[in-house]
């Protein structure tokens, strides 16, 4: 009910922003139908793939509704509803993913939005649709799930160590949020014409958050500074640190004792793109940091002195895409994608020693994609992870469009 609540009274705001706009209101869509499945071991926190739906399935994994809406001539409005399988390999109810209210005046050289938007971080997050993105699946930073939680802190059970899967409770949380919205205030300034720009935010939280709003006074600054060097050669640097942390009655006696703001996430990442002929590369490495709480044994650990342990964990993922559209095939490409995720060992508050806080995890991805239509794309992808024995493999034949 409170979905369909949400969904009418977007639709009644983004109709009466359409009525005082003396400019013609823009509205698109995009739908993107899949047929899956994936080894014994998929899950959708690990490989994509709801371990539900792991034989194969044809099914719409997501509808989208864009709006457009000038309300003057510096200022316009922006949304996405969304429709999606994430998580539980079904059709969830509508969302709003994207509504943002930007400041645009073709005489300066930066813009201001505020609301929710796409995060500054990155490389993969300004690619949204299935029909901009050369693979199906997001790179592992942005799509498997560790044992770090948003109301836990640090937790052994989450991540590949749960048993359950996304819709059915925590399970942990990817390095970066896999869908790439932030909710605040942001910035895109013109540096150098055409060459550098800077894309900073002040948000309720660092990437990882996946909550529209923030359960405490949480905030965090993330930018992206990009530079474009020459027509063949892009360059970006990330950058992002704050809060994460969320309030559940789990944690609220801990969080009478000691402030939870003093926890955070510490992100810092490079990507590069070179293309030239019928050649394209893109690699991307993201290092992360926490300071966290832990949840070990069903409780919080409160055995240092008395107070929370403080754990101070890493993680450092990189990938490498490289991608060939072959002259003779107008439209069409191959591209291989090479990954890995570290995560480095950490030192206990209590003893000191070194222990392992989650466990590593490569990837290795193959697509085949052809776009016969200016706005349609199909590909067929094929990814193996974890031990390579199939187990965690994933198959995709995937239709995008958009309209």
């Amino acid at each position: 009910m409170n979905s369909k609540k949400i969904f009418i009274s977007t639709l009644f705001f983004l109709f009466s922003l359409s009525i005082i706009s003396s400019a013609q209101v823009q509205i698109n869509g995009s739908l993107d139908l899949e047929l899956s499945g994936g080894g014994e071991e998929s899950r959708f926190i690990t490989n994509g793939i709801s371990k539900k739906f792991s034989e194969l399935n044809l099914a719409v994994t997501q509808l989208n509704a864009f709006l457009f809406a000038p309300v003057s001539d510096n200022i316009f409005f922006e949304s996405r509803i969304q429709l999606d399988t994430w998580g539980s390999g079904k059709l969830n109810p509508p969302r709003i993913s994207l509504a943002s209210l930007t400041w645009d005046n073709p005489d300066n050289s930066y813009i201001v939005k505020v609301g929710r938007f796409i995060s500054p971080f990155g490389f993969y997050t300004k690619r949204q649709l299935s029909t901009d993105r050369v693979f199906v699946q997001h790179p592992l930073a942005y799509s498997y799930f560790t044992n770090m939680s948003d109301i836990r802190g640090y937790w052994p059970e989450a991540g590949n160590n749960t048993n359950e899967e996304y819709e059915e409770g925590d399970v942990g949380l990817s390095t970066l949020y896999f869908a790439g919205y932030v909710t605040g205030i942001g910035t895109q300034l013109e540096i150098k014409k055409n060459r550098l720009f800077l894309d900073a935010a002040i948000t309720n939280g660092t990437p990882i958050t996946i909550r529209n709003r923030s359960s405490l006074p949480n905030v965090a600054l993330t930018s992206r500074l990009f530079y474009r060097p020459s027509v063949f050669w892009e360059q970006g640097i990330s950058m992002s640190f704050g809060n994460f942390m969320q309030g559940d009655p789990l944690n609220n006696s801990v969080r009478s004792q000691e402030s939870f703001q003093k926890f955070y996430q510490l992100l810092l990442g490079a990507d590069t793109k070179i293309a030239f002929t019928y050649f394209e590369i893109i690699s991307e490495v993201i290092y992360s940091n926490w300071k966290t709480p832990a949840f070990i044994s069903n409780q919080f650990n409160t055995s240092c002195v008395g107070n929370l342990c403080e754990y101070n964990l890493s993680n450092l993922s990189g990938n490498i895409d490289f991608k060939f559209e072959p002259p003779s095939l107008t439209g069409s490409y191959i591209a291989f994608r090479a990954e890995h995720l570290l995560f480095l060992n950490a030192n206990d508050p209590e003893s000191n020693s070194s222990f392992d806080w989650d466990q590593d995890v490569s990837r290795l991805s193959a697509v085949f994609g052809y776009k016969f239509a200016p706005n349609a794309l199909l590909k067929a992808s094929f990814s193996d992870q974890g031990d390579f024995d199939l187990s965690e493999s994933a198959f995709r034949l995937q239709l995008s469009s958009f309209f």
